[in-house]
């Protein structure tokens, strides 16, 4: 059986003929003359970095690409070390953030990290403050999590 095919409208047709080529409005050469090279070329937490002749770096023309050098990886690592006498804890990042409770063991002699809230956590008996940094206690995490 043939398939059955459905005929073209003058309407269709019309719009597919009298449809605009769009051209992009600056070579990529120009970009690389108008663009800013001190302000463009910020690396981001990504690595992202476009290059000089890169259509994407119209986005930045006559203005900045605003990076925050603060990266939060870069932050949640200056966070200190929970240390804990228990072998297993929770951690629940304090509230309706997204973050559900989490059961992390604390067994083996090194730290755990909270797949969520990227938090570090270490049972007391393998603590040592010259390799793993300054420290808080678990019941001022938990005092402090909803903060």
């Amino acid at each position: 059986m043939a398939a059955f095919r459905r005929p073209l409208t003058t309407l269709a047709l019309s719009q597919a003929i009298h449809k605009p080529f769009i051209t992009p409005q600056a070579p990529c050469s120009m970009l690389a003359r108008t663009c800013n090279p001190g302000t463009v070329e910020k690396v981001t937490h990504t690595g992202q970095k476009y290059s000089a002749d890169d259509y994407r770096r119209v986005r930045f023309i006559g203005k900045e690409k605003l990076v925050n050098p603060h990266f939060a990886i870069d932050l949640v690592a200056d966070d200190p070390v929970v240390v804990v006498d228990a072998k297993s804890i929770w951690s629940s990042g304090g509230g309706a953030l997204g973050h559900p409770r989490v059961f992390i063991n604390l067994n083996k002699p090194q730290i755990a990290i909270c797949g969520y809230s990227g938090r570090r956590f270490i049972q007391k008996k393998f603590y040592n403050e010259a390799e793993h940094g300054p420290s808080i206690t678990y019941e001022e995490y938990v005092a402090n999590a909803g903060k």
